[in-house]
Parts: C-alpha cells; sequence; structure tokens
C-alpha cells in the first residue's frame, strides 16, 4: 500500500472516528453529519477496493 493511500485512509479512519465517538457521547448526530459520515465510509470502501485491485495487477 502506498504512503498516499495510508495517509487518505488514516485522515477517513480518523473524522469517522470522531463523529462516531460524538454519536457514542450521546450527542445526536446532524442529518447533514450522518450523511457526510456515510459518504466517508463509502470513500473508504472504495479506496479500499482500488487498492485491493492494484494489488493484483
Amino acid at each position: 500500500m502506498s504512503k498516499e493511500t495510508k495517509i487518505i485512509l488514516d485522515e477517513l479512519n480518523f473524522t469517522i472516528g470522531k463523529l462516531n465517538q460524538k454519536e457514542r457521547e450521546g450527542n445526536e448526530l446532524k442529518e447533514s453529519q450522518y450523511w457526510y459520515r456515510e459518504g466517508l465510509k463509502t470513500a473508504k470502501n472504495i479506496v479500499l477496493k482500488v487498492e485491493n485491485l492494484e494489488a493484483f495487477d
């Protein structure tokens, strides 16, 4: 996995984690925050799938 890919995944995980923590602390996420987190999760999955495809080249 490239250095750039690791940085992207770290940033995605960090932001997803911050939103999850906020929710665990009992704070309800705004609708926009919820959808932002869902978008980040989708982006993370895409990055991982592309990385797996590149591994087979």
